[in-house]
């Protein structure tokens, strides 16, 4: 049982120590590309390491909206919507269902049936 122990604390002690040297490693590469692009094309300063790893931070926060429970939100929100359009399609009349189907038509593929239907000569 000990040796278990022992075993597992050094897999993730060595996981830890896997995981930090990764994060330096990137920290330096978004530096590094910083410092080499940004001055010469937009003209911004350098640098240093820690405005490297705050502009990870930031872009983690901007970008991945901040961690797992945006995901979970945006799932549960996703069900909600889904679930009152489903609801309101089943009890909408067949005209409305079609008059729905064209607009969306026209919004997603940007022309209206009929010009689609006269271009491929369907009259």
């Amino acid at each position: 049982m000990e040796k278990i122990c022992k075993e597992k604390s050094r897999f993730i002690g060595g996981a830890i120590l896997l995981g930090a040297a990764a994060l330096v490693l990137f920290t330096f590469a978004v530096m590094w590309l910083w410092n080499w692009l940004m001055p010469a094309i937009f003209s911004l300063g350098v640098i240093t390491f820690w405005q490297a790893a705050g502009l990870l931070i930031l872009s983690k926060i901007l970008f991945s909206g901040g961690g797992h429970a945006h995901r979970w939100h945006s799932d549960r929100q996703k069900k909600y919507w889904q679930s009152r359009f489903e609801n309101k399609w089943k009890h909408m009349p067949d005209e409305k269902k079609e008059q729905f189907t064209k607009k969306m038509e026209e919004k997603v593929f940007g022309k209206k049936q009929e010009e689609k239907d006269s271009k491929n000569g369907n009259n």
